[in-house]
Parts: structure tokens; C-alpha cells; sequence
């Protein structure tokens, strides 16, 4: 059965594909889920028509995505952790952890998925990734200083 993918499906096809299934897995997934319609003359002029706004609506999305990238590219954030007397860390620094200084730090909210780091396990300067959707990338500094006994 042919259909009309209307949103981006894992391991089947992206937003405004047309593509071959069984006809259980269109009536029984795609169809009830909203994810596609039946290839229909009907199906692909609309198609045509709505490419046009996904067209704009990916390129605005683009440029926000853009824009944020370029705030955190070069953003220091400084974090305190409890360290051992040769600069390693009790445990390490996590992604989660990354997403909330960002946003204490910048006012910036990023999903703790985006953030690529290694295991931080020593006090110092570190580079950490950041990937967005649209391949927009930025690297962030992550300064990770030890924590002051308490006397």
C-alpha cells in the first residue's frame, strides 16, 4: 500500500515521502497515530501545497536554532564538585548537571540529550559539545573547580 508520510516516522521515511507499507502497519500504526494518509491524487496535491509552509516553518526553526547555538558557543559555566587531593572528582559531572548551569548560567534551557561530554572526572578546564537539531553545533566551557572544606 502507498502512503503519504505527514510526519518524520523512525525507520520509514521523513515528512512529505511517499512510501510503500503493508497495509496492517499503515491501518493499524500510521493511520490511527496521524503519521500518514493514503496516497490519493487529493493526498498529493495537498502535499503540494502545505511543502511550501514545512518549507518556511524548517527554515525559521533553522535560524532560532542558529541564533541559540551562537549564544552558548563560547559560554563558560563553572561548576563545584568534591574532589580528592590529585584533582579527581567523587563521581563526575553530568549532563544533567551541565543543562541545569546552563540555564542558572544563561537563562538558556537545553534537554540534557544534547549535551556530548566525556565523563568529567578531574577538576579544570573541559570542552564540552553541544549538538542541535539542524546540524547546529556549539562548544561550551566547563570549568570545574573544588569544593571548600568546610571547617
Amino acid at each position: 500500500m502507498e502512503v503519504l508520510l505527514i510526519r518524520n516516522v523512525d525507520r520509514v521515511g521523513t515528512k512529505g515521502e511517499t512510501k510503500r507499507v503493508t497495509e496492517g502497519y499503515a491501518r493499524n500504526f500510521l493511520f490511527p497515530r496521524s503519521l500518514a494518509v493514503p496516497l490519493t491524487p487529493g493526498a498529493i496535491s495537498h502535499l503540494n501545497l502545505v511543502k511550501v509552509s514545512w518549507e518556511r516553518k524548517a527554515a525559521k526553526e533553522k535560524n532560532a536554532i542558529e541564533v541559540l547555538a551562537q549564544k552558548i558557543n563560547g559560554l563558560t559555566v563553572r561548576i563545584t564538585k568534591k574532589a580528592g587531593d590529585k584533582g579527581r572528582l567523587f563521581g563526575s559531572v553530568t549532563s544533567s548537571e551541565l543543562s541545569d548551569m546552563i540555564k542558572k548560567e544563561s537563562g538558556i534551557e537545553i534537554d540534557k540529550h544534547q549535551i556530548i561530554a566525556d565523563h568529567i572526572k578531574e577538576l579544570g578546564q573541559h570542552e564540552v559539545n553541544v549538538r542541535f537539531p539542524h546540524q547546529a553545533k556549539a562548544i561550551l566551557k566547563v570549568v570545574v573547580v573544588p569544593e571548600e572544606a568546610k571547617a
